[in-house]
């Protein structure tokens, strides 16, 4: 199992913003190049995204944009050292600005397996 302190370097610190459809957050990856084999699931503040007041879930890879939704074994996203990745969550109302707690429950990689952490960070813009 992967350090969980090690995990939230991935995080980009400051990057958890609204945006004009929703909000937005990074991760750059400067640990080692893995392959995201399953959707992506993530809580914010204990609710998960999939619920229904965050509508969709869009990840931008380096310039190569991806839902979520349709990431699998056979249509894998590649996470590779140095890669930035935005995630995009539409939502009708800009979250308040305030600190949030991010856990990802679910981040499943070919190399590694499941690489579920948590990190604290305020909303910005």
């Amino acid at each position: 199992m992967v350090n969980e302190d090690l995990l939230r370097q991935l995080f980009v610190k400051k990057s958890l913003k609204n945006n004009e459809n929703g909000f937005q957050l990074q991760m750059k990856n400067s640990i080692s190049d893995a392959t995201i084999v399953a959707p992506i699931k993530l809580e914010i503040r204990g609710e998960s995204v999939e619920n229904e007041k965050f509508k969709d879930f869009m990840i931008d890879l380096d310039g190569e944009k991806v839902n979520n939704k349709d990431i699998n074994e056979q249509n894998p996203a590649k996470f590779s050292v140095k890669s930035l990745a935005t995630l995009y969550f539409e939502r009708d109302n800009p979250l308040p600005k305030e600190k949030y707690k991010i856990r990802f429950t679910k981040l499943l990689t070919e190399e590694y397996g499941d690489l579920p952490f948590s990190m604290k960070e305020r909303i910005r813009g």
